[in-house]
């Protein structure tokens, strides 16, 4: 469903993990705001550990290649898990094949 403000419920693994709300499309890339329930907290280390070391670099230093190996491995867990979002309003089913969480930001690519 691309339509901006719809709210999707976002499934991890076969679990209700929270709310996702769209607030805009660009191409298959859906970007929006993420309200976790606390069925998320055992996904939320993953999700918290790739955010600090995406925005490690926020100068013009590379990363190490130590946080480059974390990061590495962190996105490899992550593609892992299986994401889906469920729209209730017309009991859509969408597969995601990827998903990036960072605080309270989401962004979905769809399949």
């Amino acid at each position: 469903m691309r339509r901006v403000g719809a709210k999707a419920r976002l499934y991890l693994d076969g679990k209700d993990v929270g709310c996702i709300t769209t607030r805009r499309w660009e191409n298959s890339w859906g970007f929006g705001q993420f309200q976790p329930s606390e069925a998320f907290a055992p996904y939320a280390p993953y999700y918290g550990q790739w955010s600090l070391l995406m925005h490690a670099d926020q100068g013009n230093e590379p990363l190490s290649r130590e946080a480059a190996s974390e990061l590495r491995a962190i996105e490899a867990r992550l593609d892992a898990i299986r994401a889906r979002l469920h729209y209730p309003d017309d009991d859509q089913w969408v597969d995601l094949v990827q998903l990036n969480i960072d605080g309270g930001l989401v962004e979905w690519k769809e399949h």
